[in-house]
């Protein structure tokens, strides 16, 4: 019965609490008590298709659906496509790391340090700029760097917000390539007379990847953290961008949950996978 219950209980729960936070903006407002604005959420929240905002601009009521949708399902496109690319990057690092000499190991440790402590304003800047003067230079376009009415930027923010995850992957993954190595399948692999290539491919990186995944939620809410920032500079219309420019309880806590419910399913997939490939339970 409790594997049954934990897991419809746990997403539920977070809902709520979603909710509760969404609506302690009432607290500061003098004309609206806590508890009217709770029912004003719970009320939006079962009838989404009544939900409105206002256009700052025009003074326009329109529909939050579906143009939250696309808006959702831009900034989704962007987090799972850097997340696949930091992940692929990483992993390629990892590999030209295991075989390289000291002297190139110790410069993609230098490398991984700095690009860490950078802000991420500053590289998303200087990667823009560096576009922008190729340009102009060459006349050559690389990539767009802004999106423009209907014209929405994919690739380029994917790329801008897949390098922080990126050494952050690459970091684990060499912290844990050390310990593997000490292990006693790597010593009887090797007393078997397996290559290093082998070892590498066939047993090493598996485990190492399951590894890194106990940090899954850490490396999500890292690019969610930053998504607000990417999506202002790349004129993106992204469910961030839409929540800062019509925010209420109602849509803060709509959004939530929309952000919440992929990156749940995401995490608990990524549990159901590892239990079953490692036969233990964990928690994400």
């Amino acid at each position: 019965m409790k594997s049954v219950i934990k897991p419809v209980m746990e997403p539920l729960l977070i809902i709520f609490g979603i909710v509760l936070v969404s609506s302690t903006s009432a607290v500061f407002d003098a004309g609206t008590s806590y508890i009217d604005s709770l029912l004003s959420v719970f009320q939006d929240i079962v009838r989404p298709n009544e939900l409105v905002y206002v256009n700052p601009v025009s003074e326009i009521e329109r529909n939050v659906f579906p143009i939250l949708f696309i808006a959702f399902f831009s900034s989704a496109r962007i987090v799972f496509l850097a997340l696949g690319i930091a992940l692929l990057t990483s992993v390629l690092l990892l590999v030209f790391y295991f075989f390289a000499s000291g002297f190139f190991k110790k410069i993609i440790k230098a490398c991984s340090v700095v690009v860490s402590s950078l802000p991420d304003i500053f590289i998303i800047a200087v990667l823009q700029l560096g576009v922008v003067v190729f340009f102009k230079s060459t006349g050559v376009l690389l990539i767009d760097v802004a999106a423009t009415g209907e014209n929405q930027v994919i690739l380029f923010p994917a790329v801008i917000l897949s390098i922080l995850p990126t050494f952050f992957f690459l970091g684990l993954l060499v912290s844990f390539l050390k310990e593997e190595e000490h292990l006693s399948y790597v010593e009887l692999a090797k007393s078997k007379g397996l290559n290093k290539y082998h070892i590498l491919f066939i047993h090493m990186i598996r485990n190492i990847l399951i590894s890194v995944t106990y940090h899954g939620k850490q490396i999500v809410w890292m690019m969610l953290s930053n998504l607000l920032i990417l999506e202002y500079l790349f004129n993106v219309f992204g469910v961030t961008s839409f929540l800062f420019s019509y925010n209420s309880p109602s849509i803060f806590a709509i959004t939530a949950i929309l952000l919440f419910i992929p990156i749940y399913i995401f995490l608990k997939g990524l549990q159901v996978f590892i239990k079953r490939r490692i036969g233990k339970e964990m928690s994400l």
